[in-house]
């Protein structure tokens, strides 16, 4: 495994991170099981994976309850980061909201800690921008925390060039978490950049944009579950349609390189510039060993230029 500093921390963390979203389950996903969720975190920490992202609304709390058992005894072998600013009513997709007030995100981070099973995080991030509540706000209850020994450090997801440059007006941010795979590159434009000028850690949040890059769905491909909703990413209509040709042509390199089409897709998104870690989330043990063969290899130029050509469909 190989390992890269977060933006402006001390916190080494290793180019493949744990997403947690994953086993969580409903009401995003289904798992295989408890035991296999904890095996998988367990063979994680086996390949040399040291970072493990969470967030307190995957499976309402059930993704932090399983870190926390299942890392309690390496805690300080691992660096664990979790979320704040998505809260609900209900255990359900409807009753989800953003806020990201001072008194919800103080009672936020003790919540997580409990189920975390620490008196600390390493990483604590704004889940989502909350656009009825300041800025200021926000980064005073963050700073809060940080004060009180709660978190290490600070970091922002899904958050614009605009509000980052407003957050360090007021403290330190060290990260981002954007969506970021072969097919989701919209952060190239201005975000990425702003990000290697200031250094802040890119942290990549649906690395195989939710399971297509894998090679797995087709044309037929029918979502019942979030992804057939529109909530994140593009898993209807013609741009699912595009992204399905691309990941065939993307899959007849990844076979000329041995690697299967999720490794080549992990391995192109971990050496772009400016990026630190890539989560990926797993069901299984073997899952996390397949991930675990992104690493240590560059895919040769010539090939590269054959991946931005399929990308930018200069030749589909």
């Amino acid at each position: 495994m190989e390992y890269r500093v977060l933006g402006k921390s001390d916190l080494s963390v290793s180019i493949i991170g744990y997403g947690a979203w994953g086993i969580g389950g409903a009401p995003f996903w289904t798992t295989e099981g408890e035991e296999n969720s904890a095996n998988s975190i367990l063979k994680a920490l086996s390949v040399g994976i040291n970072f493990f992202d969470t967030a307190p609304v995957y499976g309402f709390g059930y993704s932090e309850e399983l870190l926390g058992k299942t890392l309690r005894k390496k805690r300080e072998d691992v660096i664990i980061a979790t979320k704040c600013g998505l809260r609900w009513e209900r255990e359900d997709l409807s009753s989800l909201r953003k806020e990201a007030t001072q008194k919800s995100i103080l009672f936020e981070i003790d919540a997580s800690l409990k189920r975390l099973q620490t008196d600390y995080v390493d990483l604590y991030q704004v889940h989502w921008p909350d656009e009825s509540t300041p800025i200021s706000e926000t980064m005073e209850a963050l700073l809060k925390i940080q004060k009180a020994g709660k978190a290490r450090y600070i970091g922002v997801s899904n958050y614009t060039v605009e509000m980052m440059k407003e957050s360090l007006t007021y403290g330190q941010i060290v990260s981002l978490q954007p969506m970021y795979s072969m097919l989701e590159r919209d952060i190239e434009q201005t975000i990425l950049p702003y990000c290697r000028e200031v250094d802040i850690g890119i942290i990549c949040y649906s690395p195989l944009a939710s399971g297509v890059l894998t090679g797995k769905y087709d044309e037929n491909t029918k979502f019942k579950d979030w992804r057939g909703k529109d909530i994140i990413g593009h898993f209807t209509d013609d741009v699912y349609l595009s992204h399905v040709r691309k990941v065939k042509e993307i899959a007849k390199i990844a076979k000329k390189l041995g690697k299967t089409t999720a490794q080549l897709a992990i391995n192109w998104l971990i050496h772009q510039s400016g990026v630190t870690t890539a989560l990926v989330g797993v069901k299984n043990p073997g899952q996390v060993e397949q991930n675990s063969g992104a690493v240590g290899w560059k895919i040769p130029d010539e090939d590269l230029n054959t991946i931005i050509n399929i990308l930018e469909e200069r030749r589909l």
